[in-house]
């Protein structure tokens, strides 16, 4: 339990902050995603980040039961596998980033959802 307080402290913040820094300038992010298909460098190092915090959620918790606990777990394989799919095929995520930015409604959701992520992980890590 102590290692999904530990996850959960700093990944729901980080989560929330990030929404609320898209709500409050997302033509800055709007630009920021376009700009981050353009630098191969920027992808391959996000690659490589996004691999390496996935592996290390899922290696140190490898959580599988029915509570809140398993969204660590859940986020950690996503995390893994957007780093591989980033290192394996960047020229097919260049072309979801684009097509991604291009979706205002699409951008939207993922920010709220992420927000409502790192609420849920906020309450249990320091208020359940």
């Amino acid at each position: 339990m102590e290692t999904s307080l530990i996850i959960a402290k700093v990944l729901g913040p980080l989560y929330m902050v990030a929404a609320i820094g898209w709500l409050f300038n997302r033509d800055f992010y709007r630009k920021m995603i376009a700009q981050f298909s353009q630098s191969h460098t920027t992808l391959y190092v996000s690659g490589i980040l996004a691999f390496l915090f996935g592996a290390i959620i899922l290696l140190l918790h490898p959580y599988w039961g029915t509570d809140w606990r398993v969204i660590i777990t859940l986020l950690g394989g996503i995390g893994l596998l957007k780093g591989l799919s980033i290192l394996l095929f960047p020229r097919t995520l260049i072309t979801w980033s684009l097509a991604f930015v291009n979706r205002p409604a699409l951008v939207a959701a993922a920010f709220a959802l992420a927000f409502v992520l790192g609420v849920v992980l906020t309450w249990f890590a320091y208020f359940a």
